[in-house]
């Protein structure tokens, strides 16, 4: 039988005791490597944190899987819990003394997620989620934005793409997909739309953008089904959905 309240107590104390790494590392010299290619950086800390939040899950639950960025990234979702890792979303940010770096973590069960938690222990935001329970930052209830109209709309983006700004209020590229998710959460964006990700940057995001009454779309606007697939759209209403997919459509 699943507990979610149990996962969900024990996630945010490793998580919150990880974020201290991840302090530490944010204001200490780096050992920095590439992998995929020259702009796919990875710190010691990205490896320190990933390990010590998947050895602490596991000495509570060894019989749960992990997706993970640096250790587990070719796992699958499975129908058995799965934690969803990444533990430093926005790595380059982290390299660069930028303060938008947190980590992400999520716990899928019967490929449903039901625990999010992002945390930035910079600049102390915790954003967390429990299936049916709303979303929290640092403990206080968030919701979305009732924006409709494209004018009114703050775009967050994690992509190279060019769309044209004249018709939303503007747009915001911070560099980490699970943190614009959670201001998009907490109604500081509007919309978000994400392709060429992995699940582990937007798993956490989009249980705590629902739980803010927001909405989670793919990348085509349909319903978004497959947690291993990070192409989505997120935003606050379905209106604001809709507009943003006919402008997309004249312009990428």
């Amino acid at each position: 039988m699943v507990d979610m309240h149990q996962y969900y107590s024990h996630a945010l104390k490793i998580v919150l005791e990880a974020g201290e790494l991840l302090l530490k590392g944010f204001k200490s010299p780096k050992e920095i490597s590439t992998k995929k290619n020259n702009k796919d950086f990875v710190t010691q800390y990205d490896k320190l944190i990933e390990k010590t939040i998947i050895d602490n899950i596991l000495k509570l639950y060894p019989n749960h899987k992990f997706v993970a960025e640096e250790s587990a990234a070719n796992n699958i979702i499975t129908e058995e819990p799965t934690w969803i890792l990444d533990p430093i979303d926005g790595t380059t940010n982290f390299i660069q003394g930028f303060p938008f770096c947190c980590i992400s973590l999520a716990l899928a069960v019967k490929n449903e997620i039901i625990i999010g938690i992002v945390y930035n222990p910079i600049i102390n935001q915790l954003f967390t989620a429990q299936k049916g329970e709303g979303a929290y930052l640092n403990n206080e209830k968030i919701q979305v934005s009732s924006t409709e109209d494209l004018e009114d709309a703050m775009f967050g983006n994690e992509l190279y793409f060019k769309i044209n700004i004249r018709n939303l209020r503007g747009s915001r590229h911070l560099g980490s997909a699970a943190i614009s998710l959670c201001y998009l959460a907490m109604g500081a964006l509007d919309i978000c739309y994400f392709k060429k990700l992995k699940c582990w940057d937007v798993a956490a995001g989009i249980l705590i953008i629902q739980e803010a009454r927001g909405i989670v779309l793919d990348s085509t606007g349909d319903e978004y089904k497959d947690i291993m697939n990070p192409d989505i759209l997120a935003a606050c209403t379905g209106k604001l959905a809709e507009n943003f997919l006919k402008l997309k459509s004249d312009n990428f």
